[in-house]
């Protein structure tokens, strides 16, 4: 009976002569099923699967990024790595470009892209309120984007009045697109805004030659800086 040494157990095993040896270049395993001494180690000749218990440490020689890592993702599936710092790294595209989930939706957020439209924009969170008293009354929307409908107050040719939007959604570095939307005379006003913590300070100013009593609707979105 020939022998065969077991570099696990350092003993010489009985080798069936049944069993052909591989080739030189070959690796032959305990074919008892289980290799002593080494019980993460295990194999089994009946289903002729090799499991292997614990962590696998796979070395290729080369080196591995820790600030960013590329995924090509199939269709329909959202993949998210961080960096070593916790940060989701992402990854641009051509030109400098990003390019995000072409679908139309980004789930958890209220950013909406409408790839038939070809818009971009707030997909939810537009809210709406009305200015009560006068045109100087405050009012409070806390929503990223709305409109304001002012109090129809009579407001004098080439006169200015300014309110403040109380909006959790404002920080001081924050800019407000405003619009004149409808309500009153297209062309007559001049709009603008200045950002605080938690609000904004509205100017709306009659540009006309005459007093204008007008409930205009201003529709407004904050833009992050």
């Amino acid at each position: 009976m020939p022998f065969r040494f077991n570099p696990f157990t350092g003993n010489l095993d009985e080798v069936d002569t049944a069993t052909a040896a591989g080739s030189d270049t070959q690796v032959q395993v305990n074919d008892g099923g289980k290799l002593a001494g080494f019980l993460e180690l295990l194999w089994n000749k009946v289903t002729k699967v090799f499991t292997v218990k614990g962590d696998i440490n796979l070395d290729d020689g080369g080196t591995y990024a820790t600030t960013v890592q590329v995924v090509t993702a199939t269709a329909n599936r959202t993949i998210s790595f961080p960096d070593a710092t916790g940060t989701i790294a992402l990854v641009a595209g051509s030109s400098s470009q990003v390019t995000y989930n072409d679908a139309g939706a980004q789930a958890g957020g209220n950013l909406a892209y409408d790839k038939t439209a070809g818009t971009f924009g707030y997909g939810t969170g537009r809210g709406t309120v009305t200015q009560e008293t006068n045109k100087s009354t405050g009012v409070t929307l806390n929503a990223p984007c709305g409109a304001v409908t002012m109090n129809g107050a009579a407001l004098n040719a080439d006169t200015t009045v300014s309110f403040t939007l109380t909006n959790s959604s404002i920080t001081a570095n924050d800019i407000l697109l405003l619009n004149h939307i409808s309500g009153g005379t297209a062309g007559a006003y001049v709009l603008n805004a200045q950002a605080a913590a938690g609000s904004a300070s509205i100017n709306v100013r009659n540009i006309t030659a005459g007093a204008l009593s007008e409930a205009i609707v201003i529709a407004f979105a904050i833009i992050k800086a």
